[in-house]
This record gives structure tokens, sequence and C-alpha cells, in this order.
């Protein structure tokens, strides 16, 4: 069985591709300054896109090129070879305020397509907030780099939005169980199905670090729920908030 990660080098596709590795899965990886193998993958691992929402009101033609543009090369690719196609959505896509969020829902609605035209077999993932080492962006790993460096965070509004944190063990997991054939094609929320604010988030991270955090209130740069929480999701105990937040301080230790 061939697997192919894109965005191998970034956040949650890194930590998949080595996971694949280590477990001596025959695992490929593409991203920027890759040159993509054109051979047959039994499963493509869709996970390359520009990542910061924020940042995509000021790029919208480049996070179309990397975003829905994109996918539709790795559907055609999926397409050639009778792939099955795993691919990140977004609790945002309910509804895009941003060009992020429409290039996924626009991304959802072509898998979709491709499903119905070509029998394309697909597992649509939509990822709530997905935290863990390595992330470098989210609210889970500022906040507490912001703690533990001393150094002042943003919250956007008055910090009272809720989201749905998941560690991104979380994720690999299901996705090792998606190719070990375990769950049936088809479009899962993925999230811990637990809202937790901005707020009750630094407190959580201020008594794991012991350290109390820093920061400035700023206006949204662009319209986001109040509430946004996987309402059915696929992963069964998540992983603890308290206990991922751990594993961050860990690994920003590690990094200074």
């Amino acid at each position: 069985m061939k697997i192919l990660v894109t965005g191998h080098k970034g956040f949650i596709g890194g930590h998949i591709y080595n996971y694949l590795k280590s477990n001596n899965y025959d695992v490929y990886g593409y991203d920027l300054g890759d040159e993509l193998q054109d051979i047959k993958y039994d499963y493509i691992i869709h996970m390359a896109a520009r990542g910061l929402i924020r940042l995509s009101t000021k790029y919208p033609h480049d996070y179309y090129k990397d975003g829905l543009d994109l996918t539709l090369k790795f559907l055609e690719l999926s397409r050639k070879y009778n792939s099955k196609f795993i691919f990140p959505s977004s609790g945002s896509i309910k509804n895009p305020t941003n060009p992020y969020s429409l290039a996924k829902k626009n991304s959802v609605e072509w898998i979709k397509l491709y499903n119905n035209l070509y029998n394309l077999d697909y597992f649509i993932l939509k990822f709530y907030n997905i935290y863990g080492e390595n992330a470098k962006k989210g609210a889970v790993y500022l906040f507490t780099k912001a703690a533990l460096n001393n150094e002042t965070a943003t919250v956007y509004g008055d910090g009272t939005h809720i989201r749905d944190y998941l560690y991104v063990g979380d994720v690999v997991k299901l996705v090792n169980d998606i190719i070990n054939n375990k769950i049936a094609p088809g479009e899962f929320d993925v999230g811990s199905g637990k809202g937790t604010s901005v707020n009750e988030l630094i407190k959580l991270i201020e008594n794991s670090t012991g350290k109390k955090i820093n920061y400035r209130n700023e206006k949204y740069i662009v319209d986001e729920a109040d509430s946004l929480i996987a309402e059915d999701t696929i992963i069964k105990n998540p992983a603890p908030l308290e206990g991922g937040i751990e594993k961050i301080i860990k690994c920003i230790k590690n990094h200074y």
C-alpha cells in the first residue's frame, strides 16, 4: 500500500507522515519545493494548504491557489489512480467569511462531485482547533509560549468565544484507522466535542505553567462564530486538554 501525504513538512501533515514512516508504511511526502512522484497511490492524504485564516483576506488569490486549486490537482491524481482521498475540512465552512474557509467549502463540494462522477472514495475530516507539538500557531501554542517566555499574547474579541480543541495525536489515530479499513468513507466531525472559551483556555495554561499570561485584546480581523464545537465527533476518548497543554509545555521548553 502506497500513501501520499501532502503538506508533510507542516504541522498536522508532519505528524501523520512521521507516524506512518516510523511504523514502516510505504509513505511519500509532497510539500513546497518537492517533485511529485507520479505513481499509483492507494491513499492520498491532502493536508497541504495555507493555514492562517486572517492572512487569507490579504492574499485571496494565493489562498485560492494553495487551497481549492491545489485540491483539484490531487483530486485529478486520485481519479487517475483510483486513490482514496483524505481531506481536512474545517468547522468554519458552515459560514465562510474569508477566502480560507470558502476554499475549504468549495473543495468539499468538488470532492463530492468527483465521488458522483468518478466513484471517488473520500474521507472528509471536518477539523476544529487541532493543536499539538510543533504547531507554531493556534491559541494553545501561542498562549503557552507567551506564558513561558513572558511575551504578550493577542486575544481577538473579549475572550468569550468558544472553540473545540483537539490534540493532534487523536487525528493521527483516526487516519491510521482509516487506512486500516476500520472506518467507511464519508464526512466526519473531528473534534473533542467539548467547548472551551479563550478565557478558560488562558486559565488552564496559567495553571499548568504556573505563570500569568500577559495579553491584549484586539478587534476581530474577520467575522468569527461565537461558538464552534464538533456536534457528532468521530473521535472517541479524546486526549484531555490539560494533558495536551503539558505536551506543548515540554515541546516549547525543549526548543529554547
